[in-house]
């Protein structure tokens, strides 16, 4: 074999062993790209996973934060219910007590007196007509003038009207122009005390709970 011939399978040898050289190279690469593939690839699925657990875990939070408030919601709504229950006890107490107080009639005459009297220093010395309840119609009217003056003074007219006022005690007054109206009646002072009394009956029953107030409406 000429000198020619040895150059060229020389050179083919080397040109052979260069490809060799640069396959394992590009092998090589291809498998540090593909295990970089795998890894960026595993990292992305773990942060992915994360961040629904993450997700996951942050709707758990919310929902368990809506039960408790929810539930929470639902207690105070039925503390107050109770609460108003035992408010509405008291206040139909205090109806009773007024109911037995009329049975009394020593006690009743007493208060209705002062009742008298106080009503007329609010309205003023005008001329005045009172509604009463059947009972006390009956039992009031054959001393009715004498028991004005004894009340309110001899300067006081009070008339004694024959329609009847539906209450269970005390009375309305009315001027004879019809311009001024109070109503004593138990109903009457009742409900302009209603808010008064409830609001002194929450305090006596519930001013110590938590260390606060409560407020109602009503």
């Amino acid at each position: 074999m000429g000198n020619d011939d040895n150059q060229v399978e020389a050179l083919k040898e080397a040109i052979l062993k260069r490809a060799q050289q640069l396959a394992a190279e590009h092998e090589r690469e291809g498998e540090m790209t593909r295990d970089k593939i795998i890894k960026d690839t595993r990292e992305k699925i773990k942060l992915m996973e994360e961040k629904e657990l993450l997700a996951a875990k942050v709707q758990a939070d919310r929902e368990y934060q809506r039960k408790v408030q929810a539930s929470e919601l639902h207690m105070q709504a039925e503390q107050d219910r109770n609460r108003w229950g035992l408010v509405q006890s008291v206040l139909d107490a205090v109806e009773q007590q007024i109911s037995e107080l009329y049975k009394d009639k020593e006690l009743y005459e007493k208060m209705f007196r002062a009742l008298l009297k106080q009503s007329v220093e609010k309205i003023g010395h005008v001329s005045l007509v009172a509604h009463l309840n059947p009972e006390d119609l009956n039992r009031l009217e054959k001393d009715w003038e004498q028991l004005v003056k004894e009340c309110c003074g001899k300067n006081v007219k009070i008339r004694l009207s024959k329609e009847i006022c539906d209450c269970s005690g005390g009375f309305k007054l009315v001027s004879e122009a019809g311009d001024i109206m109070l109503d004593n009646t138990f109903e009457g002072l009742l409900l302009r005390k209603n808010s008064e009394l409830q609001r002194l009956i929450f305090e006596r029953l519930f001013s110590s709970v938590n260390g606060k107030g409560v407020h109602i409406n009503g």
